[in-house]
């Protein structure tokens, strides 16, 4: 990835070369054995994404809106990455950041894409942006930190929209530009969050400003929620196998879910061997067959492990500590549909599955 950036570096305007080298200083970093597969990966895949776009900036046939509108978003993701590694911000923080990091940058071949609708590339282009910038002034902390997390499960929902399931071609575009589904008030609603998520961190606002912008946040927040809802129940089933389905449920929760959240809750689950040692993340999940799940997990003292896990146990144990409504609104997209659709995959043999396995997810 080092050496992709690099190359990239020689071809890309002046102004972003000093991005280029910061993106190719948090690789080595993060390449840091203490640091956890979790968030490597997250910077990993983030550089990934925005060395892409580096390739569109580059190419002189992408027009230059869309060139001056990618190179505001590679300087803005890459001041947030930075951020996140700052010494002293908390583990829990920095891995929320670069996990929103790495679902906005996950937009930008869509904002890159010439087919996308203008307006839609703007507004898309204009929440990466804020939340960004949120995210880099609170360093990923509090309530503007949480926040973010929920605006990134819209970024997820509008681009698994515009990633249709066979793979051809692209329903954004038509689905924004004839207003159809929910997809657009999702998109303006979103705007807005970001926005105020933006007046609220803003270090040159007053306190009385950004407590004012807080309460607007919190406000739009809720009703991005509920067309977050909304485009959950519009979105049609994953129909895939129990393994694959549980497989993309648990990748979604090690993302999304706190350590310590994860350790409380796999606590019974967990061998004795790592118990002894302590879980320091747990990373990824792999498919081993229909009711078993491998599971790699970084341990206290910087050792790589794993060990198989019985889907059943995992995903009771997911839907007591995340409830249906969170994954709408924290996780959002097919990775939700796949939690749902696991729990009631195991409902229909018998197995209750908290509030997953009921299919009304309103509130």
């Amino acid at each position: 990835m080092t050496a992709t950036l690099n190359a990239r570096r020689d071809d890309v305007p002046e102004e972003l070369k000093s991005s280029v080298d910061s993106l190719t200083g948090m690789l080595r970093a993060v390449a840091a054995p203490e640091t956890t597969p979790q968030d490597r990966g997250a910077v990993t895949e983030s550089a990934e994404a925005l060395a892409s776009t580096l390739g569109v900036i580059a190419d002189a046939g992408t027009p230059g809106g869309v060139r001056d509108q990618l190179t505001r978003l590679v300087k803005q993701v890459t001041a947030a990455l930075e951020a996140g590694q700052e010494p002293d911000v908390p583990a829990e923080d920095r891995s929320r950041l670069f996990m929103v990091s790495t679902r906005t940058t996950s937009a930008l071949g869509m904002i890159a894409d010439t087919d996308t609708p203008q307006k839609v590339r703007k507004q898309l282009a204009t929440i990466v942006e804020d939340l960004n910038y949120a995210m880099e002034h609170t360093n990923g902390g509090g309530e503007t930190g949480r926040t973010g997390v929920t605006l990134s499960a819209s970024i997820v929902y509008l681009v698994d929209s515009a990633r249709p399931q066979d793979g051809t071609g692209s329903n954004m575009a038509g689905q924004q530009e004839s207003g159809s589904g929910n997809q657009r008030e999702l998109l303006n609603r979103s705007e807005r969050t970001g926005r105020e998520m933006r007046r609220a961190s803003d270090p040159d606002s007053s306190q009385e400003e950004q407590s004012e912008a807080r309460g607007e946040m919190r406000r739009q927040t809720a009703r991005m929620k509920d067309e977050q809802r909304k485009a959950a129940a519009d979105q049609e089933s994953t129909n895939a196998p129990l393994g694959d389905a549980a497989e993309g449920c648990a990748n979604a929760i090690f993302n999304t879910v706190s350590e310590r959240r994860l350790s409380n809750g796999l606590e019974d689950l967990t061998p004795q061997s790592w118990d002894s040692v302590g879980v320091k993340d747990f990373w990824k999940a792999s498919a081993d067959e229909k009711s078993m799940l491998d599971i790699r997990a970084f341990l206290r003292n910087d050792q790589n492990t794993h060990a198989p896990f019985v889907v059943a146990d995992l995903i009771v144990s997911f839907a007591d500590f995340v409830r249906v409504d969170e994954l709408n609104t924290d996780i959002g997209g097919r990775s939700a549909a796949h939690c749902k659709q696991s729990a009631q995959y195991l409902e229909d043999r018998g197995v209750i599955v908290g509030d997953w396995g009921d299919s009304d997810d309103s509130e």
